[in-house]
């Protein structure tokens, strides 16, 4: 499947809507901090009651405390703490942190639910001058106190209660599938075979999982399916994961694009190895835009496809002209043969209301709809926790 597309080029309606959040991040005051305000002589046993970022404390009503920390290492500015969607772009200035006189210490706090789960930087603005926010926000790095990351380059931050079963982490012992590379229409694509694969033992179970550049080297979901299939959770499958490309290119094919659907279409019968053609169980699965393409593919080709599973999908799509066409298309359509799983940030304020009218569209049409909110936001830390019990729901 070769791009034709421009690499400056994304089209606007894919973009989603640039709406500022309805309402501001629930800001609060770190008790710890506070006491280190009242008597900053006692910083050095702050630090050291601090053995990694962020702060936790206990809040009101049984929500949770995260207080973002840094370090001064040299004259600074201003320090943002950037929390996946509990920052505002709209006003960068509500996630600046403030300073304890006298400490170095920079702090901002918010209170989240207890099983909140999200990735951040932080951004020190250690230059000559002071830098303008929108500048220094895209010069955010790793929490450098905060071991748990998120490659390329994020933290990960979690309330007490945040379910982490982390099955996405290799465990020594367990049997590793194969994962290579194949080029399929002029489109890479990782492949995965499970352990002990045998072309004479199938047809297998088949997965296929978009941004294939994200799930393949970047955020690896093949120790994801080796954990799990050694757990009993999965059947042994077949997973197909195709690159996206890049931005202009995601941003077009995943826009609901028959032509994208076709090539999903063809790609099983073309990967090389022995899946099933049985819709029943066959899963398309995919975040964001990859989500509202899964959704798409599911419409088109419920032959092919009998499952769908869309993280935060983008079901606001397109931002211009008509809104939640998908959605609309669901809602008239004669009634697929699909299950659907759908879930989405509460921290998405774009995005909630489209995934809940595309959920009460689907159940008022008779699908089978498993649906959940959680705490966080649109968030590649969120969805990596959160695909296995989607999975293991779907090929139950």
């Amino acid at each position: 499947m070769t791009s034709t597309v421009d690499e400056g080029s994304v089209p606007r309606s894919s973009v989603p809507p640039r709406i500022p959040r309805p309402t501001p991040a629930p800001l609060a005051v770190s008790p710890r901090v506070e006491a280190l305000r009242a008597d900053p002589s006692t910083v050095d046993d702050f630090w050291a009651g601090v053995p990694a970022t962020p702060l936790v404390e206990p809040g009101p009503d049984g929500d949770v405390l995260l207080t973002f920390l840094w370090r001064e290492r040299r004259p600074t500015h201003a320090v943002l703490a950037l929390v996946n969607k509990l920052t505002d772009r709209h006003d960068l200035a509500a996630s600046s942190m403030a300073r304890v006189p006298g400490t170095g210490v920079w702090h901002l706090t918010y209170r989240v639910r207890d099983d909140w789960l999200g990735s951040y930087q932080l951004a020190p603005d250690e230059g000559d001058t002071p830098a303008d926010l929108r500048d220094l926000a895209a010069r955010g790095i790793p929490d450098p106190r905060n071991p748990d990351r998120l490659p390329p380059a994020r933290s990960v931050a979690a309330a007490p209660g945040a379910d982490r079963p982390e099955w996405w982490r290799p465990r020594p012992g367990t049997p590793a599938g194969a994962l290579d590379t194949v080029t399929v229409d002029d489109r890479r694509v990782w492949r995965y075979a499970p352990p002990g694969y045998d072309a004479a033992a199938g047809p297998y179970p088949l997965l296929v999982l978009l941004d294939g550049d994200v799930w393949g080297p970047a955020l690896p979901v093949a120790p994801m399916l080796d954990n799990l299939i050694a757990a009993g959770l999965l059947p042994p499958l077949v997973a197909l994961l195709p690159d996206s490309v890049d931005r202009p290119t995601r941003f077009t094919e995943y826009a609901c694009q028959a032509s994208t659907v076709e090539f999903l279409c063809r790609l099983p019968v073309l990967c090389g190895l022995n899946v099933t053609a049985d819709p029943a169980r066959t899963v398309v699965a995919g975040q964001s835009l990859g989500g509202l393409m899964a959704a798409f593919a599911g419409l088109l080709a419920p032959w092919r496809f009998g499952a769908v599973l869309a993280q935060s999908g983008a079901f606001w799509w397109p931002s211009t002209g008509e809104p939640e066409r998908l959605t609309r298309s669901y809602a008239v359509v004669d009634r697929r043969d699909l299950r659907f799983h759908l879930e989405v940030g509460l921290d998405e304020w774009v995005n909630v209301g489209p995934n809940r009218r595309l959920r009460d569209i689907l159940v008022e049409g008779g699908y089978p709809v498993t649906y959940a909110e959680f705490a966080g936001g649109h968030d590649r830390a969120c969805w990596r926790e959160r695909l296995p019990a989607a999975l293991i729901g779907l090929y139950a």
